[in-house]
């Protein structure tokens, strides 16, 4: 069975959205730097009690810094 494709949701439909793990992975930061970023102004949102990223979002984000 093939892997699936990261931030693809299993009907293959590619998420908007990332995890804060799966920010710090993109980023390639710690978590202590991912905070100090949201900090500093880095765009994020809470869904429940979870914290998501919007992938647009970031990109804007470090192409403004």
């Amino acid at each position: 069975m093939a892997k699936r494709e990261k931030n693809k949701s299993p009907s293959g439909i590619e998420r908007i959205f990332l995890t804060f793990q799966e920010t710090q992975e993109f980023l390639g930061v710690s978590h202590q730097t991912l905070y100090k970023l949201m900090s500093q102004g880095l765009p994020s949102h809470k869904i429940g009690k979870k914290r998501v990223f919007l992938k647009d979002d970031l990109i804007q984000w470090i192409k403004s810094h």
